[in-house]
């Protein structure tokens, strides 16, 4: 979300639609109290694979029973289309198995990019062959709350670089199966990254 004045950036969660109404986002963690009943805001947000925009007032900034904002219902959205295969380059720390038939345990790895429908996963061994299934783990925060990502990955490639003087090997994966919620919380992470790695969002 972009205020105009005072100019600045940050992340919400949109909690929920009034249709014709308002919509309620979360109150953002800084500069709430900068900002007064009125002030024009302009709202980004990803939906399935589309983002959205568009411009709205902050009606009401309200503390209980929870930090939350309404903002008047837009009256025009602007969309454009959110590519799944966007890769956006991130350093996301991540466990790795083979399900619950392996008896070794989780491998702990490094997320280099990633988008809705992949990611680029390194590590100082090969975690598997082509073709193979991985389970991957990782925690991130999206509009300052946390959540625990679960997915299945098929690996794609294994390739085998060098960063400085070590071994490196790269995967590149593909989701699958990803269950609903595993999905918006993806949706919201590559989004924010991307808004992070575009100077949209400070």
């Amino acid at each position: 979300m972009e205020t105009r004045v005072p100019k600045g950036r940050y992340s919400v969660r949109l909690i929920g639609i009034h249709e014709q109404v308002a919509v309620l986002v979360s109150a953002p963690k800084s500069r709430k109290s900068l900002l007064t009943e009125g002030a024009s805001l302009t709202v980004k947000l990803l939906c399935g694979n589309r983002l959205i925009s568009f411009s709205t007032r902050l009606l009401k900034a309200q503390d209980e029973p929870f930090p939350h904002w309404i903002l008047a219902y837009p009256r025009q959205l602007e969309t454009q289309p959110f590519r799944q295969h966007t890769r956006v380059p991130v350093h996301l720390p991540l466990w790795v198995d083979r399900g619950e038939g392996d008896l070794h345990q989780p491998q702990s790895a490094l997320c280099v990019d990633i988008s809705l429908s992949g990611a680029s996963v390194e590590a100082p061994s090969a975690l598997a062959s082509v073709g193979e299934l991985l389970y991957l783990t990782a925690k991130v925060s999206v509009a300052g709350m946390d959540h625990v990502i679960l997915a299945a990955a098929r690996v794609c490639s294994v390739l085998q670089t060098e960063s400085g003087t070590l071994a490196v090997f790269r995967h590149g994966l593909a989701f699958e199966d990803l269950e609903e919620e595993t999905r918006l919380v993806l949706s919201g992470y590559v989004y924010q990254q991307w808004l992070y790695e575009s100077g949209e969002l400070l």
